[in-house]
Parts: structure tokens; C-alpha cells; sequence
């Protein structure tokens, strides 16, 4: 093929060299080898004005070729001077060929389909394209029909001959050799007409539909499309959203039998809906794979960063661990009529584990191993986090955030809330909130996967993945017990945390003061202290529990207590400090709801130090205890003192204001005796200060006053040792 280059008269290598079929190289009219050719490149036997690139062939400046080699292309191909001459008179359809603005216009910013696709680029230039050539051939037809015709010689269908300038314009290039008119129009007179007439119908309705009619139906044209009209779309969205998952043939069966009833266009082929799947799925998937499944891949999702700082956020959660171990159960079969107890082992048994991981490392602050996930399990776990802050910080800290799922809210919710500043539970079912997710993946491959009693991941992983169940089997019986597994978790969680050890102790130099939430004893029992299941009485040696058989008596320097010896107590206690124990009051037995918790009055009680009877045994410490005991009391019998005293001077005051109170019997009685033991000095010392009475006749409206006799007033009571409230 002929083009000018660089103003040049030039032919293609291609066109020049015998076809290699292992290189694909050259054309079957080619007839230099090809490394004769490279040979006389070599020698500028034949210049090369622009060597070849990905699907275009060099192109080789005919006139500087030999003259053999000329007139052998010449006989071949023909002359490519006469070619140039010819291509440079325009044909008639492409000078009427003008550049249609509203089409790029449409096809680039107005068209979308599938929920908001553009089409592609070589597709915006495809239909551009074709609305030129075929504007420019409705321009022919109607305007220059004797020009394309002929007004002399034999008829010529019109159709014809516009159909051979059409594919005229394909056999045109540019210097580079690139198509100028690369459209896809009909090649044949009678589509090409039917394609012409169908466009001009579209353009009635609007130049738009004109447009949208050559888009194809691969690309959102509904006019080409058998589900044309929404009740059509929405009788396939619903099916196709079922929550049974019907496959594509099923679907297309159902369709039908609806589109015969409202006489719509039936689907031929199940390719059809699989198409309508892809395009649909955004919206039929919570119907078919639920509310979850949307949240997690189709909504936007906060992208989050972790905190450099230590307890600022902490999250929970429960993991079955993927290890197995051996336990054995007994069981009762009957054997020939009779009952018998066997022992059965099983081998597929694993523990859970509840992980308190702090988010600034992934430390695992707090563990706690159980059978199962639950309340207990979790608060045991947030238990070990708070002791382990006092391990590594010497004092209890809670942290500021804190985040869990969903499990047993109703119960646990109250319990975070106590726990944090923040409580953020995560969104139901979106676990990608939950960073400790991919922990308890890490775990299972870095640690887990690495033991012979390793279970495998999920049961949705890839089976490749999983271990050889056959190997496991056979060796069942070197499966560990309960108690050497607990052994790996143990040694799991621990080489954890001295891995990440020294980054996490990095990150609490680095918290803020306003960050560090201090956990005191109080709130600490209160929140996370076992409880002994019943309720407690405060003897005079104090509160006493019975723990694994040691009796621990409890007492406290707070006096305001001793006024509330009287209740009922619940005790809460940490059982790894039992230095100290935290009490509550109660509903006192034979109440109703005897035992519940009132909480009104709390108190911090100490473990008793117990001190050696002889004194040579005593050290410093037990002095210094004994004198604070000794300073307790005194301070206590001051406090009755002053209450004693206050009372009296009450009562006193009120016998100076009512006269007639002096003889009453019961507070003489129990006036409280002077320094040397004696009442009666006092109480007649009251009768003489009162002074400057005046006195009225009233004996007519005074009620006789009651008589006690002598024998009353001095009576005896003898003293019981089983009876403690003995008065005298």
C-alpha cells in the first residue's frame, strides 16, 4: 500500500519481505528474504524513514529502492505513485463527511448505563464516527442523488453505489498508514439501507434517540434489549433477588412464564440474565445474600487508624482456639440387659478464648480461657487486663475506649459502660470494625498452625488449606489432654506479649496523663470481684470468711461502720489479693428479698494482721499495728463519749425547759452515772436549779399522774452470760 511520509512516496517493509510465519513477518507478495532485506538496510541498499512499531510495519521510502526491486513491487502491488495520485481526489461521500460535535457530546458526558458506566473510549469514537459517515450518506440521498447516479449510461441502484463509497473510506489511510474512516457500518447495499432508514426513524423522535439507537445492547440500549420497560425490569429484579439463589436457567423459566401471560418478549438464553445479574447485583444482593454481606462489601467503610498511644482503646472478643485435645467422658450403655458405665474419649474438643487486645500494638493485655464464650468468661478476661496494668504499671488502669460485639448486651453493656470512658460497640455484623478479628487469624497461622493437634482454619477457608484429616485421625492418640493444651494457650499468649513488650511499654511513656484512667480498689472490687453467695455478719473480731479452708478475718479503721453492724453484707474479693475485700449492704434474712443487694453503704475492709502472743516473737510492724488499734479505740470510746455527753446535755436542757420531766421515771432512771458512779447527786441537783417558777392552780385539768412504786425502781436483774442485753 502507497502513502506519503515526510512528503515522500513510501511502501510498507510488510509489503517488501517473503511471509515468515514463525515471526509473522512480511506478506504472501513479499519478495526479499528477510534477512536480505535487514542486510540492504544495513547498506542503505533501502532507507527506512520510520522503523516499525507494535502493528505497524517500517516504512521504506520507495524511491531510493533499486530500480529491479521497484519495477518487481510495481508488477505486484502496482505503481505507488498512480495510488498517491488517485487518493489525493476526495471521493464525494468524504468531503460531505463533516465532524458532528453533538454526538461526542452525548456519547462522552449525556450517556450512562448500569448505574452510572460511560462508555468506553473507542467506543465514543466508533459511534461518533458512524453518525459522520452516516449524516454524510442521508446527505448524498437526498442532495446530490444525480451526482451519485449518473444523468446518462445505464441505471445504477443508488444503495449500491453509496454502499461502495462507504467501504471506499475504510481503504483509507493516513501517513502513518492508519485507517481515516475506520467506521462499522453494513458493507452490504441492502443493511446498509435498512441502517439508514432505522437511524433517520430514530432521529424523528429526537436527535438523542438518533444517537442512542447505534449504541449497542451490550452497553444499556434497552431499545435493543428484550427487557425493555421497568415492569419487565422489576418482574426479573425480584426473581433474581429471591432468597433461594435460583440459578440463570431457573430464573429465565419463571420469567417466561410471566412474559407469556402479559404477552411480553420472552428471554432466549440463560446468558441473558446472567448479564442482568451483573448489572443488578448492587441492589438484588440483600436479598440474596443478606443486610451483612451489603455492609460489608458495598458500603462505604471508615478506614481507621491506631492510636500510638497505650490503653487509649482497647476491643474484645471471643475466639474457639484451633487446637484439639482429648477429654474423657463417662457414659451408660447396657450390655446384655445390663447397665454398665464406660469411658468414652473424644478427641475433637477445643477451648475458647475471650482477648483483650490494645489496639496501639496488638498487645494482649488480657486473656481468659474457658469452654465456652461468656459473661464470665469475658469479665475474667477484662479482669486479667486490669491486673496485668498493675503488673506492668503499678497501679490498676482502665482504658479509655473500649469496644465489643453484640454478645449477651443486655447483661454486659452496664459492665463496659462501668469499665471505660468510651464504650463503642461494634456495628451488627460488620466485623471489619473489629481489628481483633485478623488477630485471632494471625494467631491461629503464627502459632496455632504450627502445632500436630492443629485443627485447620474455618469451615469456609479453602480445603487445600486445611490439615490431613487422615493423619490426625491415625495419630488421634497423640492428641494432648485439657491440661497441656491449656499449656499452649498459655504459652501462645505469653510469647505475645514478650514480643510486643517493649513497644507497648514505649507507648504508655507517650500517653497523656489526661489519657491514664486510674482504677481504685473500691470501684476495682466493686466492678470485677467474685462473690462469696451469700450474705456476711460483722462479729466484734471483724467480718470473717471461710476461703479453702482458712478462716481470714476483715476490719476496718472507719468507724462510721461500726454504726452499721446491725445489716446483712454481701463481700466482693479479688481471689489473687485477698488482702482486701469490699462489703455492701444487703436485705437482712427473713425480709423480703432477703439478700439482695441495697448498696447504700460500702465499706473497704483490711485482712486482720494477726500478731504473736509473746513478745519476743513480735516484730516492729506488729507494735505499730497494735498502737494504731489502741488509737482506733480510744478514738471510738471518745466518739461514744461525746455522743453520751451530747445526749445528756439534750435530756438536761429539757428538764430545765418542762419541769415536770424531773420525776420521770424512765430518763432518771438512765441518767448516766458521774465520775464516782452516782445518779441520784445528779438528779437532785437538776430538781434545785430549777428556780422562779411560777405556779397555776391546774389540778382539775391535770391527768393523775402514774404511781411507781419503790420495789419498780430498784428492781435487780441477774446476770445470764447467754443474755447480752442484761441492762445492770
Amino acid at each position: 500500500m502507497a502513502l506519503i511520509f515526510n512528503n515522500r512516496v513510501c511502501v510498507f517493509a510488510n509489503e517488501l519481505i517473503i511471509y515468515n510465519p514463525k515471526r509473522n513477518v512480511g506478506s504472501q507478495d513479499g519478495f526479499i528474504p528477510e534477512g536480505t532485506f535487514q542486510t540492504m538496510k544495513k547498506r542503505k541498499q533501502i532507507i527506512v524513514l520510520h522503523r516499525s512499531t507494535p502493528g505497524q510495519s517500517a516504512i521504506v521510502d520507495f524511491e531510493t529502492m533499486r530500480e529491479d526491486m521497484k519495477r518487481k513491487f510495481i508488477e505486484l502491488n502496482g505503481d505507488p505513485r498512480a495510488v498517491i495520485a488517485t487518493q489525493s481526489q476526495k471521493s464525494l461521500l468524504e468531503e460531505a463527511i463533516v465532524f458532528s460535535n453533538d454526538a461526542f457530546e452525548f456519547y462522552t458526558t449525556k450517556y450512562r448505563y448500569d448505574g452510572g458506566k460511560k462508555l468506553p473510549d473507542a467506543k465514543i469514537d466508533e459511534y461518533t464516527l458512524n453518525v459522520r459517515v452516516l449524516e454524510a450518506i442521508l446527505y448524498l440521498r437526498d442532495e446530490h442523488r444525480k451526482d451519485v447516479i449518473g444523468t446518462s449510461g445505464p441505471r445504477v441502484n443508488m444503495w449500491k453505489k453509496l454502499c461502495t463509497l462507504s467501504n471506499d473510506l475504510l481503504t483509507l489511510r493516513d501517513p502513518h498508514g492508519k485507517p481515516l474512516f475506520p467506521h462499522t457500518l453494513p458493507q452490504n447495499a441492502a443493511s446498509l439501507k435498512r441502517k439508514c432508514q432505522e437511524y433517520e426513524d430514530a432521529c424523528r423522535i429526537s436527535r438523542e434517540e438518533g444517537y442512542r439507537y447505534l449504541i449497542h445492547k451490550n452497553f444499556g440500549n434497552k431499545s435493543a434489549a428484550v427487557v425493555k420497560d421497568e415492569e419487565s425490569e422489576a418482574i426479573l429484579h425480584k426473581l433474581i433477588s429471591l432468597h433461594n439463589n435460583l440459578n440463570s436457567v431457573q430464573i429465565m423459566e419463571e420469567y417466561n412464564k410471566v412474559a407469556e401471560i402479559l404477552d411480553k418478549p420472552l428471554i432466549n438464553s440463560p446468558v441473558t440474565v446472567d448479564n442482568y445479574k451483573k448489572k443488578m447485583e448492587l441492589t438484588t444482593m440483600q436479598g440474596r445474600k443478606g443486610k451483612k454481606v451489603v455492609a460489608n462489601t458495598r458500603k462505604m467503610q471508615i478506614h481507621r487508624e491506631a492510636p500510638t498511644q497505650a490503653l487509649t482503646y482497647w476491643t474484645l472478643d471471643g475466639w474457639t482456639v484451633e487446637l484439639l485435645y482429648q477429654k474423657k467422658v463417662a457414659k451408660n450403655k447396657k450390655a446384655n440387659g445390663e447397665e454398665k458405665r464406660y469411658m468414652m474419649t473424644t478427641y475433637t474438643n477445643r477451648k475458647t478464648i475471650v482477648v483483650v487486645l490494645d489496639a496501639c500494638c496488638k498487645y494482649p493485655v488480657g486473656y481468659a480461657i474457658g469452654d465456652h464464650e461468656s459473661p464470665a468468661l469475658i469479665r475474667e478476661a477484662l479482669r486479667n487486663a486490669v491486673r496485668h496494668t498493675k503488673e506492668l504499671f503499678g497501679d490498676r488502669y482502665k482504658p479509655l475506649q473500649l469496644q465489643s460485639d453484640n454478645y449477651q448486651k443486655g447483661v454486659m453493656v452496664p459492665f463496659y459502660q462501668a469499665m471505660t470512658k468510651y464504650y463503642t460497640p461494634a456495628a451488627l455484623g460488620n466485623a471489619k470494625s473489629k481489628i481483633i478479628e485478623p488477630y485471632f487469624k494471625y494467631l491461629n497461622v503464627q502459632h496455632c498452625q504450627k502445632q500436630g493437634n492443629w485443627s485447620g482454619f474455618g469451615i469456609t477457608s479453602d480445603q487445600d488449606n486445611q490439615p490431613n484429616m487422615e493423619v490426625i485421625n491415625a495419630n488421634r492418640h497423640l492428641i494432648p489432654d485439657e491440661e497441656t493444651l491449656m499449656g499452649q494457650i498459655e504459652a501462645m499468649m505469653m510469647k505475645e506479649r514478650a514480643m510486643k513488650i517493649k513497644d507497648f511499654m514505649a507507648a504508655w511513656e507517650q500517653t497523656e496523663e489526661a489519657r491514664k484512667l486510674p482504677f481504685c480498689d473500691e470501684e476495682y472490687l466493686l466492678l470485677m470481684g467474685e462473690t462469696t453467695g451469700r450474705t456476711n455478719h460483722i462479729n466484734g473480731d471483724g467480718l470473717r470468711l471461710e476461703m479453702q479452708g482458712e478462716r481470714i478475718n476483715y476490719d476496718t479503721f472507719d468507724i462510721s461502720l461500726r454504726e452499721h453492724y446491725n445489716e446483712d453484707w454481701i463481700v466482693r474479693y479479688d481471689p489473687e489479693d485477698m488482702s482486701q475485700i469490699l462489703i455492701s449492704n444487703a436485705v437482712r434474712k427473713g425480709l423480703k428479698d432477703a439478700g439482695k443487694e441495697i448498696g447504700t453503704l460500702r465499706y473497704m475492709m483490711q485482712k486482720c494482721m494477726k500478731a504473736p502472743m509473746a513478745l519476743a516473737d513480735q516484730k516492729p510492724e506488729h507494735f505499730e499495728y497494735r498502737n494504731r488499734v489502741k488509737g482506733f479505740n480510744e478514738e471510738l470510746q471518745q466518739h461514744i463519749d461525746d455522743k453520751v455527753a451530747s445526749v445528756d446535755g439534750h435530756i438536761k436542757n429539757l428538764q430545765q425547759r418542762i419541769p415536770e420531766l424531773i420525776n420521770n421515771t424512765l430518763l432518771d432512771r438512765y441518767l448516766i452515772t458521774d465520775s464516782r458512779g452516782q445518779h441520784k447527786d445528779a438528779r437532785s441537783k437538776m430538781r434545785d436549779e430549777v428556780t422562779d417558777a411560777d405556779y397555776e392552780d391546774v389540778t382539775e385539768r391535770l391527768p393523775q399522774a402514774v404511781v411507781i412504786s419503790a420495789n419498780d425502781e430498784d428492781e435487780d436483774y441477774e446476770f445470764n452470760p447467754a443474755d447480752m442485753s442484761y441492762s445492770r
